[in-house]
């Protein structure tokens, strides 16, 4: 299970790197109970944990991007 500071960690990093990429969506549109959330969620469906913060940061980056893919 997620813990509250690795979704503590994928907020900050969003809001750290505001003006890079999408990060801004993370920043705007997320709360840290909904990464914690979604961070459980893909743990459910990958029955992989996640065990680094930056592993968590990972998940995100590639949500932002496979989205702005699909848009295109």
């Amino acid at each position: 299970m997620t813990t509250m500071a690795m979704a503590q960690a994928v907020f900050q990093h969003a809001h750290d790197f505001y003006d890079t990429g999408s990060w801004y969506v993370v920043a705007e549109c997320w709360d840290v109970l909904a990464i914690a959330e979604e961070l459980d969620r893909q743990e459910e469906r990958s029955a992989t944990p996640f065990e680094l913060e930056a592993a968590a940061i990972a998940h995100f980056h590639s949500l932002l991007h496979d989205n702005r893919r699909t848009r295109h």
